[in-house]
């Protein structure tokens, strides 16, 4: 990076002193650091693969954390960036035949220029809050059918099979990470990386500009801040951390069909996000992993008992856990339980927002 940029860089990302309330952020990344180095040595690779599948869902609802969270740009679309990383690592590795790290790099640059260019459209013309939420499902819809109808690059209905697992060669050693224990560590690794750079980056001066943007957009471009530069960055950012959970979604399962860009997964996101706490960054990883299991769990005994459970949490979120299971909001849920009136969720805040502007 150059002088002339590496400047302004370093004052966007600097770090406020550390105070007390970032002493729980930490424990929790120092507890999960623990906890993912040595579950390996105790449980078998059924149990590591099923958790480890969960932990991409994690990296999904972190990418969206970010975006809604942070940022405040709801979207009803965001798995398609997910869809877009997976089918770009499995066409890239499997009908082409590169490597794994190359289809990774080229999911990553699919999920970044198709959010760059929606992004920009949409973004710089000024739609926002609902109006951007109902394109972005048109866009996952559109995908989702150009991938049924390609058959000849994404394999149709049936989607790609035989997608290679994760590996990498270093200084001319190769590194397989296919087998459950390599590759939950790789997972993990992933996960931890992206959190601890995802907390660090909200916690800084960047940050703050995101919340400001969030909180009244208006306002913030008064100040001089260009907003919709700002959030086609986080846009495209969250994007291509979404890419990452597809591609790692597909290298670990070995198939990708295009019931990645389901609407019910879709809808699953923004639970996580939801039950978690908007803009807490952990909250959504763990809400994401627990309901993955939970999902997993159900499933197992009826196929249909999800969606009516996912229906049921989703109206609970928003009627009585309008801020997620923070520690402040599971102690107010009796008293909005009692006065429901006066719960207020997101996208309450969200029109109210508008409506100011």
């Amino acid at each position: 990076m150059s002088r002339r940029y590496a400047g302004p860089v370093r004052l966007w990302l600097a770090q406020p002193p550390f105070r007390s309330k970032d002493i729980a952020p930490v424990a929790m990344w120092g507890t999960a650091l623990v906890l993912f180095a040595t579950l390996p040595l105790w449980s078998g690779p059924y149990l590591l693969s099923t958790i480890r599948d969960a932990l991409i869902m994690g990296l999904l609802g972190l990418s969206y954390d970010f975006l809604w969270g942070r940022a405040g740009v709801l979207t009803l679309g965001h798995t398609t960036f997910f869809g877009l990383g997976a089918y770009g690592f499995a066409v890239a590795t499997v009908q082409f035949g590169q490597t794994p790290l190359t289809g990774l790099v080229v999911g990553m640059l699919c999920a970044a220029a198709v959010a760059a260019v929606v992004g920009y459209f949409l973004l710089f013309a000024g739609v926002r809050l609902h109006f951007f939420a109902i394109i972005s499902m048109a866009v996952l819809i559109v995908v989702q059918q150009l991938a049924t109808s390609w058959q000849s690059v994404t394999g149709g209905d049936t989607g790609l099979l035989a997608i290679p697992g994760l590996s990498a060669t270093v200084a001319g050693h190769g590194f397989d990470l296919s087998g459950p224990r390599a590759s939950w560590y790789a997972v993990a690794g992933v996960l931890l990386a992206a959190t601890g750079l995802m907390w660090l980056v909200c916690r800084s001066r960047y940050g703050r500009v995101l919340t400001a943007i969030a909180t009244n957009e208006w306002r913030a471009r008064a100040c001089g801040y260009h907003t919709s530069f700002h959030l086609l960055l986080v846009f495209v950012v969250s994007a291509m951390i979404a890419a990452i959970a597809g591609c790692l979604m597909a290298a670990c399962s070995g198939v990708v069909a295009p019931d990645v860009f389901s609407p019910l997964l879709a809808t699953e996101v923004i639970l996580w996000v939801a039950i978690g706490g908007r803009g807490t960054t952990g909250g959504p990883v763990i809400a994401a992993v627990v309901l993955t299991l939970l999902k997993q769990t159900v499933s197992s005994y009826s196929t249909d008992g999800w969606p009516l459970i996912l229906g049921t949490l989703f109206l609970g979120c928003v009627l009585f856990m309008p801020d997620g299971l923070r520690v402040r909001g599971a102690l107010a849920v009796a008293h909005r339980i009692c006065r429901p009136h006066r719960g207020r969720s997101p996208f309450h805040r969200a029109g109210r927002a508008q409506g100011e502007r």
